[in-house]
């Protein structure tokens, strides 16, 4: 006889194997339901998905065209401090190390930087050749270009100014040695002398960078905040 067990129930091994092999299909079918809904309802819709794939879309977009126009700041800032150190290099040629191509033992020679706005792509550093025993402080047919800097990526010099003036297309600032003053000029125009000159480079989305030289000889870059490059 089986022993018989009060209030408690029947352990599993004691079962009878038909009651064991009931209970195991129960529990497999009761674990194979929840696996299946478990798969059912973690995947996507395809409404969800076109969603998701949407939000994708437009997040790249915004972050890519965002991206571009950082770069493009970016190049033209460099742009801004690239004129900048060209006069700076202008300046240190005329006033320390720079000699004559004349003759190499003669460092009377004035040295400029001229900006044409006849071809805004392209700007050079010439060697002031005395006229009559002095520099005229403009570049002439007797003066020689010692280096040329080209401008690219769509990026231009889009404005010259004297003590805001922009009428004027070319502008030349020079430098004679001993003094770090610089001499503005404008227009090719020897006898007139200004306190400013202000180069506005810009970008081809319309950022602009400001380029100022003081008759002083301070140089310094700023973001046009006023309306001179506009």
């Amino acid at each position: 006889m089986r022993p018989i067990f009060l209030g408690k129930r029947e352990p599993f091994f004691r079962k009878p194997c038909a009651a064991r092999r009931r209970e195991r299909s129960v529990f497999s079918a009761g674990r194979n339901e929840g696996l299946a809904k478990k798969a059912t309802g973690g995947g996507f819709t395809l409404v969800e998905l076109l969603v998701s794939i949407s939000i994708f879309s437009l997040i790249t977009t915004v972050a890519v065209f965002n991206h571009s126009k950082f770069n493009g700041t970016v190049i033209l800032t460099n742009l801004a401090y690239e004129v900048a150190l060209s006069v700076r290099q202008a300046q240190f040629y005329g006033i320390i190390v720079r000699q004559t191509s004349a003759d190499a033992t003669k460092f009377d020679s004035g040295y400029g930087i001229h900006f044409d706005l006849t071809n805004p792509s392209t700007y050079f550093i010439f060697e002031d050749v005395k006229s009559g025993g002095v520099p005229n402080h403009v570049y002439d047919g007797s003066d020689i270009s010692v280096e040329t800097f080209r401008i690219q990526k769509g990026n231009a010099i889009s404005k010259v100014c004297v003590d805001g003036n922009c009428s004027n297309s070319v502008v030349d600032i020079s430098f004679v040695r001993p003094n770090p003053d610089a001499y503005i000029r404008a227009g090719g125009i020897q006898g007139t002398s200004y306190g400013k000159a202000e180069i506005c480079v810009s970008s081809p989305s319309g950022t602009k960078r400001k380029v100022t030289v003081e008759s002083t000889g301070q140089i310094s870059v700023s973001v046009d905040a006023g309306a001179v490059c506009n």
